[in-house]
C-alpha cells in the first residue's frame, strides 16, 4: 500500500529492444509459413515405382500452369526423356481453358507422343453443354487421339445422387458426339467421399490419381477392378518443362498404347430399319359362270348328199392313151345315164 502524502511516482512500462525484434520476427515467420502452407504446391517426395511396374509406359498431363509467364514447353526433350504420352486440358466448365492447348497438341504429336485432352468438370454447370463444348475443341484438331478424359474432382455443392446423374449425362453426350469411350479421372477419397463410391461407371476406364504411392492402392474404388491409367505425382521434373508436371503410368507398353489412338468423330446415325415386305398380290378371281363366254359351237357337218330320186345322167372324161385295136378310136367322153348309177352299190 502507497504512504500517506507521499506523491506516487508512475514510471512507464519498459521492453527490452532486443526482445521485441525477435517477437516480431517469430509473428513474421509463423504469416510467412502459414502462407506457404496455403499456397506452394506439394512439397511431397515422388515415390519409386514398385518393380511390378516396370516396363509401363509413363507420361505426363498439361495445361496453362505448365506455361509460367508464357513460358514454353519442349514436347520433343519431354519425349526424348522417356515420356510417351501427354493428356491436354481442352476446357473446363462451358469454354476452353487452355490458351496453348492447339500448339502443344501438335507439338507433342510432332515429338511422336501420343496426345488425349481432358475436361475440368463444373458439376454447377449444364452437363450437356460441357460435353458439346469439349467435343467441338477435341474435333477442331482432329486426328488420332487417345480417349477423351472427364477429369471430375469437385462437387460445387451437389450430393452424391446429382453428381452421379450429372457425370451419366456428361459421359453419354460425350460418347454420342465423339465415337469414343471416354476415360473417368477422379480421386480415391473424392469417388469415396462425394460419389457414393458409386460402381455405376466401373464399364468406363479409370485414370486414378493417388500420390505419394510406389503403385495404386488396391482393392480399386467404384467397381473398379483395375485401373488404365494412373497419376502418382504433381510435381514431377520432366526435361522440356520449366515448371512442376503431373507423372502418370499407363497399364500396358507403349505398343499397347498406340491401340488406344482413334479419331474422335460423332457416332453414325442408326441405319433406318428395313421396310415390310410388301404383302403378296392377291390371286385374280375367277369371273362369275354366268359371265363366261360361251363354247364355239362345233361346225356344221357337211349336208349329205341327196339321195332321193333318180341319179341324173353324167359325163365322164376317158384318158386318150388306152390301147385301142388299130384304127379304133374312144370318144373323148361318155355319158353314163342314171339308171346305170341307181345299179352301182355305194362304196363301203
Amino acid at each position: 500500500m502507497t504512504p500517506p502524502g507521499r506523491p506516487i511516482r508512475r514510471v512507464p512500462a519498459r521492453v527490452p529492444g532486443s526482445r521485441l525484434l525477435v517477437a516480431l520476427a517469430a509473428a513474421v515467420a509463423l504469416a510467412i509459413g502459414l502462407l506457404v502452407v496455403v499456397i506452394s504446391p506439394r512439397a511431397d517426395a515422388v515415390a519409386p515405382l514398385s518393380p511390378a511396374l516396370d516396363g509401363l509406359a509413363q507420361g505426363v498431363d498439361s495445361s496453362s500452369w505448365q506455361h509460367p509467364h508464357g513460358a514454353p514447353v519442349s514436347w520433343q526433350a519431354a519425349a526424348d526423356s522417356g515420356q510417351t504420352f501427354a493428356f491436354i486440358k481442352a476446357t473446363e466448365g462451358s469454354g476452353p481453358a487452355n490458351r496453348y492447348y492447339e500448339a502443344d497438341v501438335h507439338e507433342a504429336r510432332a515429338a511422336g507422343m501420343a496426345v488425349g485432352s481432358y475436361h475440368k468438370a463444373r458439376p454447377a454447370m449444364d452437363p450437356a453443354m460441357q460435353a458439346h463444348t469439349f467435343a467441338d475443341r477435341l474435333q477442331s484438331v482432329g486426328g488420332p487421339q487417345l480417349p477423351p478424359v472427364l477429369d471430375i474432382e469437385t462437387d460445387e455443392g451437389r450430393s452424391p445422387e446429382e453428381l452421379i446423374g450429372w457425370t451419366r449425362v456428361f459421359l453419354d453426350t460425350l460418347r454420342h458426339r465423339t465415337g469414343r469411350t471416354p476415360i473417368v479421372y477422379t480421386y480415391r477419397y473424392f469417388w469415396i467421399d462425394r460419389m457414393g463410391n458409386t460402381p455405376q461407371f466401373a464399364e468406363y476406364p479409370l485414370w486414378l490419381a493417388e500420390y505419394g504411392v510406389s503403385e495404386p492402392t488396391l482393392p480399386v474404388i467404384g467397381g473398379w477392378s483395375e485401373w488404365l491409367l494412373w497419376q502418382r505425382a504433381d510435381n514431377g521434373a520432366v526435361p522440356g518443362f520449366s515448371d512442376a508436371v503431373d507423372l502418370n503410368v499407363f497399364a500396358g507398353t507403349r505398343e499397347n498404347l498406340g491401340a488406344w489412338l482413334g479419331p474422335v468423330a460423332p457416332e453414325p446415325a442408326p441405319a433406318p430399319a428395313p421396310e415390310p415386305a410388301p404383302a403378296p398380290a392377291p390371286a385374280p378371281e375367277a369371273p362369275p359362270a354366268a359371265l363366261e363366254a360361251p363354247p364355239e359351237p362345233p361346225p356344221a357337218p357337211a349336208p349329205a348328199p341327196v339321195t332321193d330320186g333318180p341319179a341324173e345322167a353324167i359325163t365322164v372324161p376317158l384318158p386318150q392313151n388306152l390301147p385301142t385295136p388299130d384304127g379304133v378310136r374312144l370318144p373323148e367322153t361318155i355319158t353314163v345315164p342314171g339308171e346305170l348309177l341307181d345299179s352301182i352299190p355305194p362304196l363301203a
